[in-house]
């Protein structure tokens, strides 16, 4: 495929990361990087710029998304696509309208390793679905979010990779807040015979992820801190275990938005949407 031009917008922990991975990728050629301080008018009023990389302040990608598709640019916005349900919605219409992809970093639904448990599932190999628990735990450094934004929202695109999320209820209990902001928490939730719940923290000392699913007939357990990485046991004592190198699932999402330029790939912005509602909805005020 032809390299695209892409300007990057944010320059700071995870704009350096996806500058690595858009510079590694063949399918681009990054011109500009900027920052969501400065004037950005000289990236929107560029025509030689038919693509952008979003890596701004969560508060910031509705606003830039936006005028980014209104310029007529495409978009990859690291997530959340925006904060309100409403905004996402607007984005996701704007961006039909125009014809233009836009694909939203919920990088761990890129993963080989959990796409091939969703295929597990769908073959129904583990019998019908019961429950999900989902982890994810870490020393956190970003104080400025809740965790709810930080890390439960990556949790709940991967439980939306099973089963649609919009026909789950949610319950949030908070485990430790501080500095006004929620630092722990436990997201349980419910719908169509299925339980589960998601246990977030940037106050952990150490370093947890993990997804199990739990069936009439097995379960499956993914772990990208292990090897192997995802291990399928049935209750017939059936085993198989899956050996994938996951850690370079960020560049699979840049690899993503390069197939959706070329008309090669579906985007993801209704699953961002049903994201955003699902936290929104909760209520939080912190």
């Amino acid at each position: 495929m032809k390299s695209v031009n892409v300007a990057l917008i944010g320059c700071g922990y995870w704009g350096s990361k996806l500058k690595r991975y858009i510079e590694e990728d063949d399918s681009f050629y990054l011109v500009k990087v900027s920052n969501s301080k400065t004037d950005l008018n000289e990236v929107w009023q560029d025509t030689t710029l038919p693509a952008v990389v979003v890596a701004t302040p969560m508060a910031t990608h509705y606003g830039i998304v936006k005028a980014a598709l209104l310029a007529g640019k495409s978009v990859l916005c690291a997530k959340p696509l925006a904060l309100k349900t409403a905004e996402c919605e607007e984005l996701k219409e704007l961006a039909e309208e125009r014809g233009l992809p836009l694909l939203v970093g919920y990088t761990w639904t890129f993963s080989r390793a959990l796409q091939q448990a969703k295929t597990i599932v769908k073959g129904r190999q583990i019998g019908k679905v019961l429950g999900f628990f989902l982890i994810t735990r870490q020393w956190g450094r970003f104080g400025r979010e809740n965790v709810y934004w930080l890390l439960a929202s990556h949790l709940l695109s991967i439980l939306d990779m099973f089963l649609p999320i919009a026909g789950f209820s949610f319950s949030p209990t908070e485990l430790v807040c501080r500095n006004d902001k929620i630092e722990s928490a436990l997201l349980s939730f419910k719908g169509e015979g299925v339980v589960g719940q998601l246990d977030v923290s940037i106050n952990y000392p150490g370093k947890e992820f993990s997804v199990a699913v739990y069936g009439e007939e097995g379960t499956i357990v993914y772990n990208p801190l292990t090897a192997p990485c995802l291990r399928l046991e049935r209750y017939d004592g059936k085993k198989e275990q899956c050996f994938i190198d996951e850690s370079n699932n960020l560049a699979l999402a840049i690899k993503a938005f390069g197939q959706m330029l070329h008309g090669n790939k579906e985007g993801n912005v209704a699953r961002a949407v049903a994201v955003t509602r699902v936290i929104e909805g909760l209520g939080l005020d912190k």
